[in-house]
């Protein structure tokens, strides 16, 4: 899955960022299991780069904040600290 679906010269409508947010933070979860609630939010920029590199700059900052929400959020519904 690249980006490029969602590739635009302008910002990507809400609805679209928070999907491309879902399935990059599942895909992350899959490969990585419960370590990814430890992630820092630069981490979790660094290990999406490569699937969000062409859109732009400041959608890219907005999905890695998402993610790293999405995944604060499922630790505190897992218990896990």
């Amino acid at each position: 899955m690249r980006g490029y679906r969602y590739s635009t010269d302008r910002r990507l409508p809400e609805r679209d960022m928070l999907d491309l947010a879902d399935t990059l933070a599942l895909q992350l979860h899959e490969s990585l299991g419960s370590r990814v609630y430890m992630l820092p939010r630069t981490d979790v920029a660094e290990l999406i780069r490569a699937y969000v590199d062409d859109i732009s700059p400041e959608d890219q900052h907005d999905i890695s904040w998402i993610i790293w929400h999405l995944f604060q959020d499922a630790r505190e519904m897992d218990g896990a600290e």
